[in-house]
């Protein structure tokens, strides 16, 4: 059983570095979580370095623009790790290998129609129902569109053979004020329907490699990885060799744990 806290001050002696999700940790999207830029501050003020790590499907700078209009203090943070990064370092691959050709048109699901993860590149955004050589699954938008209108759209395409990148494997998202389903399940049913799909962020072994090396010389076992999702934030941060603290009040905190233990419970982030 994780051993429950009230203050992350309690613990921090046994920590050199943080890894922190965004989501349900710091903010819900639109508005910080009471406490957490208090805590940012504090944390900043010791020199306690930080990266926010975060299966967001968007680059860096729109997450740092958001947590800056948030009233996060940006410059707390040594970097910003996204699932989308690592998802644009694929699309380069793909371009240099030719598995995807210059000009080719790219089909991009995201939150608020945001194309920033393909801006600059040669390939060119699709719209729903044109033809597509690759689909991006980076956000969803559940306010408008259901599971299944999702599944209307993009069930031709995998039946047809077109590859898939999902950027967010999130299965619960904060819409509209409340939880809602994400874009990691969007994703599930692409490769229900007979798609395939390369899953990038949290848990996987990438994502906090990255998170780590921005981290710069902190021992995973002295890294603290603060999450609310069991499934992606303590499961990776578990496999990583990271110690562990769970958000209980995060919208995924109750999602399954597929065997992932944490170290520490809190109920919100408090310094």
């Amino acid at each position: 059983m994780p051993q429950t806290i009230t203050h992350l001050s309690e613990i921090l002696g046994s920590v050199d570095g943080l890894l922190l999700d965004q989501f349900g940790v710091l903010h819900d999207g639109k508005r910080a979580f009471p406490g957490a830029i208090e805590c940012v501050q504090a944390l900043q003020e010791r020199g306690v370095p930080m990266v926010a790590l975060s299966n967001s499907g968007r680059l860096a700078k729109p997450n740092a623009d958001r947590l800056a209009r948030l009233g996060f203090p940006v410059s707390a943070f040594k970097a910003i790790v996204t699932s989308g990064e690592l998802a644009r370092d694929l699309l380069l691959q793909r371009l240099a290998d030719k598995r995807l050709s210059e000009g080719g048109a790219v089909l991009l699901l995201s939150r608020e129609n945001d194309q920033s993860l393909i801006d600059d590149l040669p390939v060119t955004g699709a719209n729903p129902g044109a033809p597509v050589e690759l689909v991006i699954i980076s956000g969803n938008n559940p306010e408008t569109h259901s599971r299944e209108d999702y599944r209307r759209l993009l069930t031709p395409l995998a039946r047809a053979g077109v590859p898939a990148i999902c950027a967010n494997p999130d299965t619960t998202i904060y819409a509209g004020n409340q939880a809602s389903y994400g874009p990691g399940l969007v994703a599930k049913d692409y490769a229900d329907a007979g798609g395939e799909v390369v899953y990038l962020g949290k848990p996987d072994a990438a994502m906090f490699s990255a998170g780590l090396r921005a981290l710069g010389p902190v021992t995973p076992e002295r890294c603290l990885m603060i999450g609310d999702s069991p499934r992606h934030d303590i499961l990776g941060g578990n496999r990583a060799g990271c110690r562990t603290l769970l958000i209980t009040s995060g919208v995924q905190a109750g999602t399954p744990d597929n065997g992932a233990t944490a170290d520490f419970s809190m109920e919100t982030l408090r310094f």
